[in-house]
């Protein structure tokens, strides 16, 4: 089953630009998670892949082609992947409803 995950506008633009400098249209935008914390909070990672392993779902959203394979798949469900051009946070934020709330060892 595919999570739901959205992209704002803003992101899907980045992602585009990210895929045309590659200058390789076929590329898919990877979201993973990288670990947990004890607390179950994800850690969450993103990259540009050409390959499509059988099994992982394929996400296309607002012209861009998502992957995201089965373990991850339950930690994003409900994600909202947003892009942050700000003085001291610039890049693609993954903010996920489903995230536990309260303090964590992990400073997330």
């Amino acid at each position: 089953m595919s999570p739901s995950i959205n992209v704002s506008d803003r992101a899907a633009t980045e992602m585009k630009g990210l895929i045309e400098e590659q200058s390789e249209p076929d590329l898919a935008v990877r979201v993973f998670v990288q670990g947990a914390c004890g607390c179950g909070a994800a850690h969450y990672g993103m990259g540009l892949e050409n390959e499509i392993v059988e099994g992982e779902s394929v996400i296309e959203t607002k012209g861009v082609r998502l992957v995201v394979d089965a373990d991850s798949a339950t930690h994003l469900e409900g994600a909202l992947i947003d892009y942050r051009d700000e003085l001291m946070n610039r890049g693609f934020v993954i903010e996920n409803p489903n995230r536990p709330t309260g303090g964590c060892g992990c400073g997330h």
